[in-house]
């Protein structure tokens, strides 16, 4: 717990240092997640970050996480032209890379390079900065809340096949929490009206446990405990972000943002 305790405050003060100097600094370090995510992801499934179809994920992650102005913005013709040559790559690989394999890569791509693209614009919003923030408080808030909570009073399982440590109770503990960060944080800022302070909390909470959830399910399904272990007490970077990754492409698709 001392180990967690002090990653998370380092790596917290990091990363809030950055999200405030915005700019070139904060895309930087949202590149290296993406990058550090994808090789956790291959890993995982034990792929080879070096193979054709790695190298060729690799490089559409990078473009889907490029700011706006610089590829015009993300499109299906994107997606669809990765879908294609990972394909291709199967084939042509007489299923050196398998089907499983690419679909697999495809997957992790999209998911990494679209989500962390939507962090980078989100920040470059003209009320970026608190928006961001108010995210990463409300996730934050989510996750300790429902740590303790759940081990206080916690008694019924949330979802035991995937994650047997939660709880029901830490759930809405991390809800009622984020809920109320969100509310108290709408006071000292205009840019935060208090309902929309209540909806954003609501969704992000919510929406960042199914994150947490979807990550635990890919970690059962591939037999691995942490994503990796650059994160001392955290495990890897996939194990760290995975609420985020879940909700800016819902508060983005849900118009929150």
């Amino acid at each position: 717990m001392k180990t967690r305790i002090i990653t998370g405050a380092i790596g917290g003060a990091v990363f809030l240092s950055l999200l405030f100097l915005g700019g070139v600094s904060y895309g930087v370090l949202l590149f290296l997640i993406a990058l550090v995510g994808y090789y956790e992801w291959l890993k995982m499934n034990e792929i080879s970050i070096w193979s054709l179809s790695s190298m060729a994920g690799l490089a559409f992650t990078t473009y889907y996480f490029l700011p706006s102005q610089i590829t015009g913005g993300l499109t299906v013709e994107a997606i669809l032209l990765q879908l294609l040559v990972l394909l291709a790559i199967a084939v042509l690989s007489k299923n050196k890379s398998s089907i499983h394999e690419v679909s697999y890569i495809f997957m992790g791509s999209v998911y990494l390079g679209v989500s962390l693209h939507l962090m980078l614009e989100t920040r470059l919003l003209e009320n970026g900065l608190v928006l961001t923030l108010a995210v990463l408080l409300a996730t934050w808030a989510t996750d300790t809340a429902a740590y303790f909570v759940g081990k206080a009073i916690g008694k019924r399982k949330l979802w035991p096949e995937i994650s047997p440590n939660k709880t029901v109770e830490g759930s809405l503990g991390g809800i009622i929490v984020a809920i109320f960060v969100l509310v108290v944080l709408s006071v000292f800022t205009e840019q935060l009206s208090t309902t929309y302070a209540l909806v954003l909390a609501l969704a992000v909470s919510t929406f960042g446990q199914l994150g947490d959830l979807v990550e635990s399910a890919v970690k059962r399904t591939l037999g691995v405990k942490d994503s990796g272990q650059i994160l001392p007490g955290h495990g890897g970077a996939l194990d760290r972000f995975d609420s985020l990754l879940f909700v800016f492409p819902v508060l983005h698709l849900l118009s929150l943002i």
